[in-house]
């Protein structure tokens, strides 16, 4: 089995683990958000109700309130929304502002990490499981080798060293060394190894789009 297949199988069940977890805390409060902005706005739910127009019972919004209703039909959303003084859209709203592919504040150790410690290969990711972009470090141990086109896709790629050195091989014969600072574009479609030369970790930058993790 090539590296490239054996790296990318490792790949594929952490991704699809991160994703399980992250569609379990994805997944909208509706419950939360009408009783976050009820509350907000200083209604009692027999105001909400009244300002309905008569369309939304106290039974209704309570049950809802206390997520016993986890899929209300569009009368209802539009009831309350009526009853609130907002739209049906601003009840989505929060939901979609807060969710993690909108935006994301990282730190150094990124918003997930992959390790290979057989190949010598750790991949920090600063952006999250997103398909439109990846940004992050391809951290190298000492002398640690990876070939046959790690990233496998078509599209642009622009790699810069942080720390260390990184010998690039580009379609099996042009070699270039590239330094801390040093950074080099080229497209995924071209084949690529890289190598560590020095007896410590190389750190190296790669930002991609879409992202090389689909």
């Amino acid at each position: 089995m090539s590296e490239r297949k054996s790296i990318y199988r490792a790949m594929r069940e952490s991704i699809k683990e991160k994703v399980r977890n992250r569609e379990n805390t994805d997944k909208l409060n509706l419950d939360q958000v009408v009783r976050k902005i009820r509350v907000a706005k200083k209604l009692t739910g027999a105001e909400v109700c009244r300002r309905s127009g008569g369309d939304l019972d106290a039974r209704t919004l309570t049950a809802l309130e206390r997520g016993r209703i986890k899929n209300p039909t569009v009368k209802t959303l539009n009831s309350i929304a009526l009853g609130l003084g907002i739209t049906i859209s601003d009840l989505f709203r929060p939901g979609e502002l807060n969710q993690e592919q909108n935006y994301c504040f990282g730190s150094p150790k990124g918003a997930f990490t992959m390790d290979f410690a057989k190949k010598g290969v750790k991949i920090v990711s600063f952006t999250p499981l997103i398909h439109d972009f990846f940004c992050g470090k391809l951290i190298l141990a000492s002398k640690a080798k990876v070939t046959d086109q790690l990233l496998d896709h078509p599209f642009p790629i622009f790699i810069s060293v942080l720390l260390g050195s990184l010998e690039v091989t580009l379609e099996g014969s042009s070699k270039a060394v590239l330094k801390e600072g040093d950074n080099l574009f080229f497209r995924g479609l071209v084949k690529h190894s890289f190598q560590n030369m020095v007896h410590r970790e190389t750190s190296v930058l790669f930002l991609t789009a879409p992202s090389f993790l689909r």
